[in-house]
């Protein structure tokens, strides 16, 4: 698998990101280490997991990260790069806000622990909060980087009202601390947005790379890590493409033409777009067989430029 250099990082990253949010509670500990096994054959060195990952099952702990932390010990993976996140609200108490410095540094002790790093390479907030301001989140998490409990920080699930302020605030020296945002975004949610004017009015906790956003990405090469960048397969599992808005009819029909020409299966495509999308971006990918993580090696290989494609490029010409 190659790589994608980002000028916030300091090494070289895989250039699909493995999505674990289902190893050790959906997926029990064989299948997430073969899952886990199958990516690490193949050169990938990019997780992407959370301290809130697998509190939903039985025991009510960060299942994911404890798997990957026993697999990691277990395969003396030490060149593994690794994203977590923190302050996600509580399974059981869902209205009530944890973004602040005393949770976020919990959540980093217990992540450290449970995936046995000294120093955990990349960890984002995984919730915004915007009755706080974005400066104070800035300074906690910038506190664990000059600690060196982390490499570098970033955020999930904000605005770009929100990331411009805080990389205005970090001032020119910010790719030393903030590593990028990691949004929900693909090829299918652009096209639902760019129906809906490109731009989210009013965001829930789960927040999209909306047009200001990518706009944002573009202008200061504040990387993306995008979650769900397959649309949990969309485009795959499409029966009738005639259900589709026509703008998005024939983004459809040149995915289907190049696969006809290259082999590349659609849904590998609408991921490898993201990788020339002319954002600086590295697609977050869950897998649930080895069939889904085959086609991560056609991704990764991907090097056409499918900008043509793009939604929200049509809007900004």
């Amino acid at each position: 698998m190659r790589s994608v250099s980002l000028k916030t990082f300091p090494v070289p990253l895989s250039a699909v990101c493995l999505g674990t949010a289902r190893f050790g509670g959906e997926y029990d500990e064989k299948r997430s280490f073969d899952l886990l096994d199958r990516y690490y054959d193949m050169g990938g060195r990019f997780l992407d997991t959370a301290n809130v990952y697998g509190r939903w099952a039985g025991r009510g702990m960060n299942e994911s990260e404890l798997t990957i932390g026993k697999w990691l010990q277990l395969r003396k993976a030490d060149d593994m790069v690794v994203t977590s996140k923190c302050v996600h609200w509580a399974p059981q108490a869902p209205s009530v806000s944890r973004v602040n410095r005393a949770e976020a540094m919990r959540d980093l002790d217990e992540s450290r622990r449970s995936l046995g790093m000294d120093t955990i390479p990349i960890y984002l907030t995984h919730r915004d909060d915007p009755a706080v301001d974005v400066r104070v989140i800035v300074d906690f998490m910038a506190e664990m980087v000059e600690k060196g409990w982390i490499t570098r920080f970033g955020f999930s699930n904000y605005t770009a009202e929100r990331v411009r302020t805080a990389v205005e605030y970090m001032g020119a020296d910010w790719t030393k601390l903030f590593v990028g945002v990691s949004n929900e975004w693909s090829l299918h949610k652009e096209a639902v947005l760019a129906e809906e004017g490109g731009v989210v009015e009013n965001p829930g906790q789960l927040i999209a790379a909306d047009l200001n956003l990518w706009k944002l990405h573009r202008e200061l090469g504040v990387p993306l890590i995008p979650y769900s960048a397959a649309a949990h397969g969309f485009y795959a599992k499409l029966t009738d493409e005639k259900e589709l808005p026509k703008a998005e009819q024939e983004i459809y029909a040149a995915l289907l033409e190049e696969q006809e020409k290259t082999g590349v299966s659609v849904n590998a495509l609408s991921v490898a777009y993201i990788l020339n999308s002319g954002v600086p971006a590295i697609p977050v990918v869950a897998v649930s067989s080895d069939k889904q993580l085959a086609e991560f090696e056609d991704i990764a290989r991907w090097e056409k430029d499918l900008t043509a494609l793009s939604p929200f490029a049509k809007m900004d010409a």
